[in-house]
């Protein structure tokens, strides 16, 4: 009897998450009104441009990189922490919309091209890896969002690894990671031996699973040095195992200077994942730090800024929640109560 109730809570979560990412993201073209702001989004896709074989409910994987540099519209109306999505023909006063896509022939152009398209000269690039369950569409305008609602001075990179965009796709999104993991490698290496640059690594869900394998396998060939070239790391909701993350960061000789684990105790997503595999929670939703142990990552608890939901994007959807996280350390301390590494962000307002 408690398996079945479980597992109809289970079924009921699934149902809940696919209606919750509907409707799916697409790449839509548009035009910019005047007042609208345009935000640039470097993308290498390592998505199948194929369908589905006969008997596959899923793609088959690519065989190589494809390089994009897209150019954003973002509505003059767009609210923090949400992406306006056409409900229809897409429309740039009110959504956001693909103004122009141009195809780059190969990686050593594409880094060399995000190098001079740092205007602001910071040095560093922003690398976005997004999570389960996401199309391409959904992956390019969540960093065009990240980029625009934190105020990134840096030129921004998505990662687009072949997920299934589908919440049946689970494990195909797992082994998904486990393929993409070179592809990954060529990207950080490419992008951080341009003109020396530094990579600041953005990772939200599984692209966490994805960044801390290829970061190992990046260790263990010895051909890069990870404390030199990555100047932070910040995993938002990782849907790690807490011991598989433990071991894979230990095996690292340097974890970059600033890592960060964005958690909340109530990440509904992470739960069903957690129940999935046997265990009482993910890492990102250990609010604690029982799992990092004496891992130089400092925890931060985001439960308190929830805005409902399922809270498995409370740091890019709050929007109390994007204003601290946009302070600099001294400032996002006071803005929570810290204890032995762990900051719990709190809305005082």
């Amino acid at each position: 009897m408690i398996g079945r109730i479980c597992r109809s809570i289970v079924i009921t979560l699934v149902v809940g998450l696919l209606a919750a990412c509907s409707p799916r993201g697409a790449i839509g073209f548009g035009d910019a009104p005047p007042d609208a702001i345009q935000q640039q989004v470097w993308v290498a896709q390592f998505r199948s441009q194929e369908d589905p074989r006969p008997g596959d409910q899923t793609p088959p994987r690519p065989d190589q990189l494809r390089f994009e540099n897209y150019v954003i519209s973002i509505p003059p109306g767009h609210q923090t922490g949400q992406i306006e999505w056409p409900r229809g023909k897409p429309n740039g006063a009110t959504d956001f919309v693909t103004v122009s896509r141009t195809d780059i022939a190969a990686v050593s152009a594409f880094a060399s091209n995000i190098a001079k398209a740092d205007r602001q000269k910071t040095g560093t690039t922003l690398l976005f890896i997004h999570g389960y369950n996401n199309t391409h569409g959904e992956a390019v305008y969540q960093g065009a969002q990240l980029a625009h609602d934190f105020d990134v001075p840096s030129p921004v990179v998505v990662f687009s690894w072949p997920s299934a965009g589908q919440t049946a796709g689970y494990l195909y999104d797992r082994d998904s990671v486990l393929i993409a993991r070179d592809q990954l490698e060529e990207v950080i290496i490419a992008l951080s031996r341009q003109s020396d640059r530094r990579l600041e690594i953005v990772a939200h869900s599984m692209g966490n699973f994805l960044i801390m394998e290829t970061l190992r396998q990046i260790e263990k060939a010895g051909r890069f040095d990870i404390k030199r070239h990555i100047k932070s790391l910040t995993m938002v909701s990782p849907d790690i195992d807490g011991e598989l993350f433990y071991t894979q960061a230990s095996y690292l000789s340097d974890l970059p200077q600033e890592s960060v684990i964005l958690a909340a105790r109530q990440d509904i997503a992470l739960r069903v994942s957690a129940w999935l595999t046997g265990r009482s929670n993910r890492l990102g939703s250990a609010t604690d730090r029982v799992a990092v142990k004496d891992l130089p990552i400092t925890v931060v608890d985001t439960s308190d800024l929830s805005d409902g939901g399922f809270s498995h994007k409370i740091p890019f959807s709050s929007i109390r929640a994007i204003e601290l996280i946009k302070m600099l350390d001294p400032r996002i301390r006071q803005a929570g109560a810290v204890t032995d590494r762990v900051i719990r962000l709190v809305d005082e307002r």
